[in-house]
């Protein structure tokens, strides 16, 4: 197997785990209400910019953004 082939396969692997957990992911009613909400907030400005939350935590020594 060439470098190429490898390489394309390790891809094409990454490729179906990622679809797997999307699957999981819709398939959790819970999560995806959870989700939405939690998009909706950010659409409405309820959310904060992490450098801040990172500050309000005292995390800036523990957290490299």
């Amino acid at each position: 197997m060439t470098e190429e082939e490898k390489e394309l396969l390790t891809k094409a692997a990454n490729l179906m785990e990622e679809l797997l957990e999307t699957l999981e992911v819709s398939q959790d009613k819970k999560l995806v209400r959870d989700l939405k909400a939690a998009l909706k907030e950010v659409e409405e400005g309820k959310s904060k910019p992490l450098d801040e939350l990172i500050r309000e935590l005292n995390l800036e020594n523990e957290v490299r953004s």
